[in-house]
């Protein structure tokens, strides 16, 4: 499975490094960003708009890897406190039933006394 992922990646950067060649041109294009907003007005430098793309992919890949270690930690702190909370369960299982097996002998069978059926009363003509 390791090998299949590997190659499966070699080939994305192979196709997105194709792509990548063939558009030069057009990645290398000067992006200036604007920002205006009441009175305050932000303008960046000229950058290649590769370069946009770029930064923006890797802090896309930085949140999702910063929000998912947070949602594994939160899991596994739930798992951790279940498993806990399972192992003091069964403990006590446990201990109730090695407590009512000592305590008290086994029931005896109790049998219900039989009753007679009820007699159907015949309809008045």
């Amino acid at each position: 499975m390791r090998f299949i992922k590997f190659v499966l990646l070699v080939l994305f950067f192979l196709v997105f490094m194709i792509f990548f060649v063939q558009n030069q041109a057009q990645l290398s294009a000067a992006l200036e960003l604007k920002f205006n907003l009441f009175t305050l007005n932000w303008q960046a430098q000229p950058l290649p708009f590769y370069l946009v793309v770029l930064v923006f992919f890797v802090l896309g890949a930085l949140f999702s890897t910063i929000f998912f270690v947070i949602d594994r930690i939160r899991v596994g702190s739930i798992c951790r406190e279940a498993q806990s909370k399972a192992q003091s369960l069964q403990s006590e299982v446990d201990a109730l039933k090695a407590k009512s097996s000592v305590a008290s002998p086994a029931p005896a069978p109790v049998f219900a006394p039989k009753t007679e059926p009820e007699a159907k009363e015949e309809p008045k003509a």
